[in-house]
C-alpha cells in the first residue's frame, strides 16, 4: 500500500499524520517505509529521534527523496515494503505530483475555516 499525505497548504498536520500512520502500521508488524519529500525534513528527524530513543519502538525506516526520480524510486521500493507512507510538503511540487501518481490512497488534510 502506498499512501500519500500531502497538499498545497502548510501547517495542516501532514507530517503528524504521516508519522503517526507509519508508527501505527509498524506496531502492526508491517514493514513500513516513510518517505520525507519536504526539504524541512521533519519526518526524517522524527524517524531518527525514534531510532535514538531508549524505548526502541517498532522501527520505521525513513528516507528523504526529492525531484523527478521519486515516482520510479517509490515503484521500486514498493517491491520491498508492505507500506510506503509519503509525506509531501505543503506546496505544489514535483514530489507532491509524483506521489499522487504512484499512491494507492491520498489524504489531503485541511485547516477548517472560521467564517
Amino acid at each position: 500500500m502506498i499512501i500519500l499525505i500531502g497538499g498545497e497548504k502548510g501547517g495542516t498536520g501532514k507530517t503528524t499524520i504521516a508519522t503517526n500512520l507509519a508508527a501505527k502500521r509498524a506496531m502492526e508488524n508491517r514493514d513500513v517505509l516513510l518517505i520525507d519529500t519536504d526539504a524541512q525534513g521533519s519526518a526524517n528527524y522524527w524517524a531518527q529521534s525514534r531510532d535514538d530513543s531508549e524505548a526502541k519502538p517498532h522501527r520505521v525506516a525513513c528516507i528523504q527523496k526529492f525531484g523527478k526520480g521519486l515516482q520510479a524510486e517509490v515503484q521500486d521500493l514498493a517491491k520491498r515494503y508492505q507500506d510506503i507512507i509519503i509525506d509531501a510538503g505543503g506546496r505544489d511540487s514535483v514530489e507532491l505530483r509524483a506521489g499522487l501518481v504512484v499512491s494507492n490512497k491520498a489524504y489531503i488534510p485541511i485547516q477548517p475555516g472560521c467564517d
